[in-house]
């Protein structure tokens, strides 16, 4: 039955979104890197090229999900709105795993923890359901759009909002003549 719900889930997420079909890059001291690579121990409830679902190691719920790039991304503040799309990719992926396991998006809380609150510097969405069953101190550990934590949706509209990359500006140099500059 989970062989068939994973091949399933496999078919149905199927994306390059992340690594757009390139090699992956890594990091040797990155402790998700090396769950990815299957260096460290982890739960994995699911992976394909893009991304790695494992249960968090100190649960503030029932169900407490990690959904992380496979190529390592710096913390939620790097992310730039080129990176929309990732971080979309990983909470559909996370939504699904958590509705094969019967959660609604209703009860759930999802985010990322804000720098400098953030234990490890790759990008990571976590998934905690159910939400009413979260004690005092996960509670505050994960509160809403505080300093140390930031919501989901909060994310989305961040990156929606952020300017567009700058385009290369023309800059003058006595000992170069003119060249590219990008900022």
């Amino acid at each position: 039955m989970a062989e068939s719900v994973n091949q399933q889930l496999q078919e149905e997420l199927k994306s390059d979104i992340v690594t757009h079909g390139e090699e992956l890059q890594l990091d040797e001291h990155c402790i998700f890197c090396k769950i990815i690579q299957g260096k460290a121990p982890a739960t994995i409830l699911f992976k394909n090229s893009e991304v790695t679902v494992f249960y968090d190691i100190h649960p503030a719920s029932k169900e407490h999900l990690l959904i992380v790039p496979n190529c390592h991304h710096g913390n939620p503040k790097s992310v730039k709105k080129e990176d929309l799309p990732i971080v979309e990719y990983m909470h559909k992926v996370g939504r699904r795993i958590l509705e094969t396991k019967g959660a609604t998006m209703e009860n759930t809380r999802s985010g990322f923890h804000w720098p400098p609150f953030n234990t490890v510097q790759h990008l990571h969405l976590h998934m905690i359901y159910p939400e009413d069953e979260m004690g005092m101190m996960a509670r505050l550990f994960y509160k809403l759009n505080s300093m140390w934590f930031v919501t989901y949706d909060w994310m989305i509209d961040r990156l929606k909002n952020m300017p567009d990359a700058l385009p290369p500006t023309k800059t003058e140099t006595p000992e170069q003549g003119t060249q590219e500059k990008t900022e």
